[in-house]
This record gives C-alpha cells, structure tokens and sequence, in this order.
C-alpha cells in the first residue's frame, strides 16, 4: 500500500464520479481510499479480499462491495480493467495519474518498475484521439476484447472506424470456446480462496485480533494452493492467538511459523496434526495407572499366601481368617 497519495477535491465535480454516485454512493465514497492502493505506475492487483484487509480494514465493505466497485470504475472509464496470465488488475491513465501525484519523480515514472504487468493494448494509446470520441471508445472496446484472449493470441488491432468486424470462423469459436473452459476453474479457484480467507479473518476477530495481516494473507494464498487445509491454518492462528504475546501483526507471524514447522513435518490437515497429537498408548491415565499398581498388589499378595502354605506356614483355615 502506497505512503502518501495526492487527492484532489476535482474528483467532487468530475462527471464519472457523479455518474458513479448516481448508481452506487458507496462505491463513490471509496474512490479516494482506492487511489492510495495504486503503485507508483497507477496500477493495482484486483483481488477484493486483499484490497479489503490493505486498504478498508476498519470499514464493514465485504468482498463484494469492492468487486462492485471495481466494476463501476471500469464501466466509467476512471480505471483500465485488464487481464494478464488469468490475474486481473486496474490501471489508472498515467497521463491523468502523474498530473496529480506530482512528487513521482519523472525518471520514476520512465523507468517501468511495477509488481504488475502494464496493461496490454491500453484505451489511452498514442492514438492522440480525445477520450470520448467514437474511436477512442471503438479502441477501448477492442483493447478489452483483447485481453480476453490469452497472451499468446493478442494480435487483434483496434479498428479506427465503427464499422462492424466479420464473425468469427467456427474453428476460431472453438478456440474461444475452450479457452473459457479452462479459465473457469481458475476463476472458481480465487472465488473460493476468497471465501476460505474471509472464514479465516471472521474467525481472527473470534480469536480477539483486529484481522489478519497482508503478510499471513499471502502466506494463506500460498498454502491453499499447496493443498494445505483451511482448518490447518484456522488451527495456527489460533495458537498464534493464545501463545504470542502483543499485536494481531505478532500473532500472525506466529502462526506462520506454526505453519511452517508443520509443513516441514508434512502436516497439511488437520487430520494430520491431530494424529500426530494425539496421546500415545504409553501416556495412560492416573486412574488407570493407579488401578494398575493395585492389581499387581493383590497379585503379589496372593502369590506370597500361596507359597507360604505349601510351605506348611499356616494351614487353609488360619489363612482365611
């Protein structure tokens, strides 16, 4: 998350944002927060839960409302939804970026050093159309069929007119087709990595921590797509929880090394874990163990009377007395 980003109150007069407004107030009200999610490229990773514990951590919007959001921004044109190597991610245009956040150095700016990858085919190109011309538009809609097509087969180019393109041959909509399907699971994939890590963060608020952190966010993702099982890691930050001592950002790191040692044992379940727990054969109860003792007593008692009658000590009667 970004130090310091430059608002401007231009965004309470700006059309989209109005626009926005009109349809969704609260996703108007976030924008601000957003901006400060940007790098210093103006672009962002759309994962909600991540966007949720980094940037809205103290606010009740759930997953949802930030996917809503998201979705808004791009339909207006304040943002660039993309797609590269199946990951989503919003740009902002830099032009409009850096003519805000001014103490980006320009040498900065030059030199592309983002996390994330630029957007491929961007509606802001060096078209030098204006950005509400029927072109600009005609190329945004392009760029964005663009990225629908995996990386491999970005070869399509705007078109500079509104005329209608040829549909697609039947072996190229197989091609599509197929392409969808295998994203499918993929996309399945992040819906359930993003229930699994808000049950994890609802039950960090259980534990008494104030969330999670982004650093136990990332090392979640990683496990999960390991095949660790969500109740695993439920299992470590609740030790992190009643074993650390101080912040919710100390548990976490607690928990990750929980983590971590289980995971050089191989533990990936909580099956596992509780097998490996489990009291062993040897580590009865005292009852038991008392009970034990008591038998082998009367056990040795009752040898000592057999063989002091066969030695003639005493006789049946004396010993029954």
């Amino acid at each position: 998350m970004a130090r310091k980003r430059f608002v401007t109150s231009d965004m309470s007069v700006d059309e989209r944002i109005a626009e926005i407004a009109a349809e969704n107030p609260v996703a108007a009200l976030m924008w601000p927060w957003f901006i400060t999610g940007f790098d210093d490229w103006g672009r962002m990773e759309t994962v909600p839960v991540k966007i949720k514990l980094s940037i809205f951590p103290a606010f009740p919007y759930t997953a949802k409302d930030i996917k809503d959001a998201i979705d808004l921004y791009d339909k207006y044109g304040i943002v660039y939804k993309y797609e590269v190597d199946g990951k989503e991610y919003i740009a902002i245009e830099p032009e409009k970026y850096y003519k805000y956040q001014t103490y980006i150095r320009g040498d900065k700016r030059e030199k592309d050093g983002s996390n994330y990858p630029a957007p491929p085919n961007p509606p802001w190109g060096s078209t030098g159309n204006s950005e509400d011309s029927p072109a600009t538009n005609n190329q945004r809609a392009d760029a964005r069929t663009c990225t629908q097509i995996n990386a491999d087969e970005r070869n399509c180019i705007p078109s500079p007119s509104p005329s209608p393109s040829p549909s697609p041959s039947p072996s190229k909509e197989r091609e599509i087709d197929a392409r969808a399907r295998d994203n499918t699971p993929q996309e399945k994939s992040q819906e359930n990595f993003d229930t699994e890590i808000e049950k994890i963060n609802n039950k960090a608020f259980e534990f008494g921590m104030s969330g999670v952190t982004p650093e136990f966010l990332e090392d979640t993702q990683m496990r999960l797509e390991e095949g660790t099982e969500p109740e695993l890691i439920v299992k470590a930050l609740s030790i992190g929880a009643t074993q650390a001592n101080g912040s919710s950002a100390a548990k976490c790191r607690y928990a990750i090394k929980v983590l971590q040692g289980w995971a050089a044992e191989g533990i990936k379940t909580l099956a596992q874990w509780e097998a490996k727990n489990a009291p062993k054969a040897r580590d009865k109860p005292i009852a038991d163990r008392t009970a034990a003792k008591l038998n082998k007593y009367e056990w040795a008692k009752q040898e000592a009377m057999r063989m002091l009658k066969e030695q003639g000590v005493f006789d049946n009667d004396a010993g029954s007395g």
